[in-house]
């Protein structure tokens, strides 16, 4: 998916900058330190603080259980327990596993996994991450990707500044051979389009960045232009919050492959519906309610059992995901 060869160039630094801080749960952002502590049996052996090193005298330790009130005690945003014993346990699988030739993002998947297996056995984190985060192996993934974004396209993503004098962020990658091969920001095409004016109005100049996008690196495949409420809006809010931003035209996707104006059109069927299907189910018995959820739910299994869904190799949904991991986004 990474190219070991990825072209980088002409990235603006204020640019991704805030691809970080628009990407990072605000907790981590507003509290960085994370901490990792080393157990014997449980107990507690050695506490060490990013940015403070190793405390002595070690604090009382609440147990595995009690780690998010732990963390907020130490004021940090995150903790790694790991039992003494299982350090050089996991550096053994992850290094035995791991090969020179594998793409960047199959090493990380190597990795996951051995965590994973440990989790709540000799690891916890709080958050909870390695219960929530699914890893598949990298064929899977390599193979959606193939299928979803056709060789030789551009991605592109915008993030306007909610004033619109000017691009908040910015992204342009190129496919080819299956990995990301080149990676730069607007300032590759400002030349083209000026940033000032594109900012000013976005909504109709959208299509001088992707004709600049193609004249310099390759045709889009996926475009995503929005301002940067619109994207704090869908972090934070209900599930239907991007199909209600596209149907006011606060988002605009162009061009987007079929599979995705699949996903999209059932997003937006369910935000326009979604209010009137509340009122009719608060009138209907809760057996019908139950039986309506059952046939919803069988229909959606056999999308993906068809393997008409765009994520159905995979083995798991990145939209159900999300939702059970969003609320890390909010204040």
């Amino acid at each position: 998916m990474l190219s070991p060869e990825i072209d980088l160039a002409d990235l603006d630094a204020r640019h991704w900058t805030n691809w970080w801080r628009l990407l990072v749960p605000p907790r981590v952002l507003a509290q960085p330190a994370w901490a990792l502590a080393i157990l014997d049996g449980g107990k507690l052996a050695k506490l060490i603080v990013t940015g403070k090193g190793s405390i002595d005298p070690l604090p009382a330790f609440p147990g595995t259980k009690s780690l998010a009130a732990w963390a907020r005690t130490l004021g940090v945003a995150a903790v790694v327990a790991v039992e003494r014993e299982l350090v050089a346990q996991l550096s053994a699988e992850i290094e035995g596993a791991l090969r020179f030739d594998q793409d960047f993002a199959e090493q990380g998947l190597v990795a996951l996994r051995a965590l994973k297996k440990h989790a709540g056995h000799g690891l916890w984190t709080e958050p909870a991450l390695l219960e929530l985060l699914p890893a598949p192996t990298y064929e899977p993934l390599q193979r959606t990707f193939d299928l979803l974004v056709p060789d030789r396209s551009a991605l592109v993503a915008y993030v306007i500044d909610d004033d619109r004098a000017r691009i908040h962020a910015s992204i342009i990658a190129v496919k080819e051979g299956g990995d990301i091969a080149r990676a730069a920001t607007h300032r590759a095409i400002v030349d083209l389009v000026p940033e000032a004016s594109f900012a000013r109005d976005w909504q109709k100049q959208q299509k001088r960045v992707l004709a600049a996008v193609e004249d310099r690196f390759a045709k889009p495949s996926i475009a995503l232009f929005l301002e940067r409420a619109t994207l704090m809006r869908i972090l934070t809010g209900p599930s239907d919050q991007l199909a209600r931003e596209l149907n006011q035209k606060h988002v605009v996707i162009e061009p987007a492959p079929a599979w995705l104006l699949g996903l999209l059109g059932g997003a937006a069927v369910a935000a326009m519906a979604g209010r009137a299907a509340t009122a009719l189910a608060s009138m209907l018995p809760q057996g019908a309610r139950d039986r309506g959820r059952a046939i919803a739910e069988r229909a959606k299994d056999a999308l993906k059992d068809s393997g008409a869904h765009p994520f159905a190799l995979l083995g798991f949904d990145p939209l159900e995901l999300w939702s059970r991991v969003k609320h890390f986004y909010r204040e």
